[in-house]
């Protein structure tokens, strides 16, 4: 499943229009993040199969990747480390439930990323969201 929500908010910066990709098995999980993310500034677009959000990353210009650690078809880090590989500039998040095992992603895994825990601030979640996609505009100019 693919959701794409398109965003009536104004962008963060008026030339450049952003998407935020979000994987995670969990599809009320999915529907929070699309409810938290419903008025900002950016297309989302969210999957709950991280197989089927590579082959359409392969194909779009993606600004973030978020994806939730534990799933069955591939854990979070493994899929942000595959994100990385096809498009280095694109930003990458992982949100988790379960903090410890964060520790056990190799070093140079979680450098490529940011970390949020699960349950997320609502508040919190949108400023990340936000500093992320102007560091990659920054990186872009």
């Amino acid at each position: 499943m693919i959701a794409v929500q398109k965003s009536e908010a104004p962008s963060l910066n008026l030339y450049h229009w952003h998407t935020v990709l979000i994987v995670d098995d969990d599809r009320q999980a999915l529907a929070a993040l699309r409810r938290v993310l419903d008025r900002e500034p950016y297309d989302v677009v969210t999957t709950d199969r991280p197989a089927l959000a590579l082959d359409w990353m392969s194909r779009k210009n993606i600004s973030l990747a978020i994806s939730d650690q534990m799933m069955p078809e591939m854990n979070g880090d493994l899929f942000l480390e595959e994100v990385w590989r096809l498009t280095p500039t694109t930003r990458r998040m992982l949100l988790t439930g379960h903090p410890e095992r964060v520790r056990t992603i190799p070093t140079s895994r979680r450098s490529l990323l940011r970390v949020m825990l699960k349950p997320w601030d609502d508040l919190e979640l949108r400023k990340t969201i936000r500093a992320l996609l102007r560091e990659r505009e920054g990186s872009e100019a």
